[in-house]
């Protein structure tokens, strides 16, 4: 019997071309499927069948720092809709692990901003945050 050797959701790097941080939140892989439903017209019995299936989209975030939230801002300012890429690397205490393959997003498109939230009565870390949408991903 294999044994299972879990990772903790702090264990994956994720990257950005063009957005070279240290991103902390990553929204993760959702991948679903439209369902339509039919009755087959002779018994009280309603079937489903799957159709097209789309990803939603994803966001990540990092700590609020100024010079790092200004070159984000900047990026958001000159974005002229060009199609990014995620990939979310699974890492290891050691890095050796030969079964950890990326997770690679593409046709991805900056879609909003959320920066400078604030709550004087909070002591919570303030963070940049970035929403794209997705249109396929790999794993391998």
């Amino acid at each position: 019997m294999p044994v299972i050797v879990p990772i903790p959701k702090s264990s994956f790097i994720v990257t950005v071309n063009g957005l070279e941080t240290i991103w902390t939140t990553f929204s993760g892989v959702v991948d679903s499927a439209e369902t339509g439903q039919y009755a087959n017209g002779t018994g009280n019995r309603i079937y489903k069948v799957v159709g097209p299936r789309s990803l939603e989209d994803v966001t990540i975030s990092a700590p609020y720092d100024p010079a790092f939230a200004h070159t984000i801002e900047q990026v958001w300012a000159d974005y002229n809709c060009e199609f990014l890429t995620i990939t979310v690397q699974p890492t290891s205490c050691n890095g050796d692990d030969p079964n950890n393959t990326p997770y690679v997003l593409y046709g991805c498109q900056l879609q909003q901003l959320t920066v400078a939230e604030m709550d004087r009565e909070s002591g919570d870390v303030g963070t940049i945050e970035l929403v794209f949408t997705t249109n396929d991903w790999t794993y391998g």
